[in-house]
Order: structure tokens, then sequence, then C-alpha cells
């Protein structure tokens, strides 16, 4: 049997790393998103500026406010931060052959296929994690298990803007000394009762064996057990929804000027894109450039069409013109990126182009 090899990639910080990535002024200063501090509500989310004062999520803003007065308090805007997450799993949706998003800021890859292609499951952690920082100025940690559980556990210990393998085999090893809360669904209360039975690490759980827990425990037994001896079956389970926008970009190695390269690499991202878009059955209305510079300076420029298409020849145009009109000639360029926009899945009409570039793109 292949043993399995699972990703989970957690962004760090999400909310308030987005709105640092935004404001720059905001670096190194606590900040915490939720909203007002003197309206009722929680925290969303914090900068580890604000953790070291000991503000954590689903604080009540009070309680943050007390703890750290000095905190820049911001409301937060969603659509945004879906803006962003939304460039984070479509990156991950075209490395990974299966991605499952479980939140707006974290997601399972299965790699079993494809981490012999990058030397090895720890390089293409590097490298997911390097290209999620090029494509967003924002960190993720990274943790690779045997299954999503210890990748779950394992993604924790890299944490923030970290990497961490656990070595297949060595799960149980791995799990042993770190506390029962540690497992995926024991949650206060549930830890509370194993300590007042003098279980506290997991080693404790491994030592008691799964009939002494399934005895005393019933099914939740069985799945301390499972858990302790670093078990999960749970398949990496697609969970694409419909999407607004499909995309592509790449960063280069060294800055870029030469229109002939730069033309060559927005082809490629738009082959890319449009693929995917076929894959889905879609048309676009919209379509957007994005361009960063040496500086890290970035700009975004889009345009939108008469109707919606699904016409490769009438897409590439509209995208090479915009490219044309957004590019001063000759300006280094560290990044370029492409996104086919206000997507929908209304009537598709096959034609015989469509066949020419199908055959076409499956070389891609």
């Amino acid at each position: 049997m292949i043993e399995r090899i699972i990703f989970h990639l957690d962004m760090d910080a999400f909310f308030a790393s987005v709105e640092i990535v935004k404001n720059p002024e905001l670096k190194g200063k606590p900040v915490i998103v939720g909203g007002n501090p003197d309206r009722r509500g929680v925290v969303s989310t914090c900068s580890y500026e604000a953790r070291k004062f000991g503000v954590r999520s689903a604080m009540p803003l009070i309680e943050a406010k007390r703890r750290c007065p000095q905190a820049i308090f911001l409301e937060g805007n969603f659509a945004i931060y879906r803006e962003y997450s939304d460039q984070v799993m479509t990156l991950l949706e075209s490395t990974f052959p299966i991605v499952e998003v479980v939140s707006i800021d974290e997601a399972y890859m299965d790699a079993t296929d494809i981490a012999n292609q990058y030397k090895g499951a720890f390089e293409l952690g590097r490298f997911i994690r390097k290209a999620v920082f090029d494509k967003t100025l924002l960190t993720c940690s990274v943790g690779i298990g045997s299954n999503k559980l210890i990748a779950k556990i394992a993604s924790s210990f890299a944490k923030p803007n970290g990497l961490f393998e656990v070595p297949a085999g060595k799960e149980a090893e791995f799990l042993s000394s770190l506390p029962i809360e540690s497992i995926p669904g024991i949650g206060s209360k549930t830890q509370a009762v194993l300590n007042h039975h003098g279980i506290k690490i997991i080693k404790d759980l491994q030592i008691l064996g799964l009939e002494s827990l399934v005895q005393n425990y019933g099914a939740s037994g069985y799945y301390f057990y499972m858990a302790a001896i670093g078990k999960d079956n749970r398949p990496v389970e697609s969970s694409e929804q419909p999407r607004k926008s499909i995309g592509a970009e790449t960063t280069f190695e060294k800055d870029q000027h030469e229109r002939q390269i730069l033309d060559a690499a927005l082809k490629e991202l738009f082959d890319k894109a449009y693929k995917r878009m076929r894959k889905h059955h879609m048309r676009a209305r919209g379509i957007s450039v994005k361009l960063r510079f040496s500086d890290f300076q970035t700009i975004t420029r889009a345009c939108t069409l008469e109707a919606h298409s699904n016409d490769y020849d009438v897409l590439m145009k509209s995208l090479r013109d915009l490219f044309h009109r957004s590019y001063a000639e000759g300006t280094p360029l560290r990044l370029i990126g492409m996104t086919l926009e206000k997507l929908t899945d209304s009537y598709w009409q096959p034609t015989f182009w469509d066949w020419q570039k199908e055959r076409d793109l499956k070389n891609i």
C-alpha cells in the first residue's frame, strides 16, 4: 500500500496579515480585527504582536482592549479577505491534484502523486510556502504527514511562517509527549474529564490501549486511541465551489522587461486559466492583469467584455490589449498575473475551434 502524503496549510493570523499587507504602516504593531472594542463583539483574529499580550481569537473585544490597550482595532473587510483567500486556494488547486478547502484560511492537500516531482514532500512544502508569499505577500504554515490528523497537528508546530514534517512510521512517537488537547476534537470539557482520570498526555492514551478506552469512553474511546497512535483514514476530498474568477500568475527568477518573454509568460498563464475555466464549463465577461515591479509596487488593471465568452481567441486578444495598455514598455517586472473574472456557468456552446483548443491544451 502506497503511503499517503498529506499537507495542511494554515494562513498566519490571516485577517490581520491581510490588513498589514494593505497598510504596511501596521507592520510590527498589535493589530486586532473584530471591530470597536467599546461595543459588544469578539476578536476575529489578531497579529502576533497582539498575541504576546494574551489576546486570542474569540476573546471579547473589551477584554482584548484591557490586555492590550495600545492595539489598533479594525472592523475588517471580509470581501478583501475572500479575494486573498481565492488567490491562495487557486494557487493550491493549480499545484495539487486534490485540495479540500475547510475554511477561508485553511486547506488540506493530497500530494501523494506529485511529491516526487518536487524532490520530495519537504521541498514541495518549501515551494508552496514561497509561492503563497510571492502571490500575496502573506505567510503561511504547512504541516506534512501521512494523514489529515498528523498534517494538521504538524502545521501547528510550524507556526508562524514555518514548515514541519512528521516522517511516515513516526506518528505515535511524535504524538506521545503532546498534551491530549493537541488532538482535534478534544475540547476543554473532554480534556477536563480525561485529566480527572489521570490522562494528560497522548502517551497516556497509547498506554491504556484500545480495549480499555472503548470500555470507558465508548465510541469516543475508539477515536481517542486511533488518534493517539496517529491513524486517520479520512480522504482529502475536493471541495471546489463555483468560482467567480480563475487566474494564474508567475514570479520571475529575475526581473524581466523583454516583451517577447513577457508575452510568452502571459500566454502560458492564460492557457492555464482557460483550461480550468473549460473544465468547469464556464464563460468569462471580465479580465484583469496584475503587475508587480522591482520595488514590490503592485498594480491591477481590469476590463469588461460586451458579453460572456468562452472563445479562446476573443479572450486572449482582450488580455493582450489590456496588458499592453497597462504596461510601460521596458519597465522590469518581478511578477505577472492574469485572471478571468465575472464567470458564469450558463450555456456553453462547443465549436470546432473549441475541439482544436482542447486538443492543444491537453499538452499544457
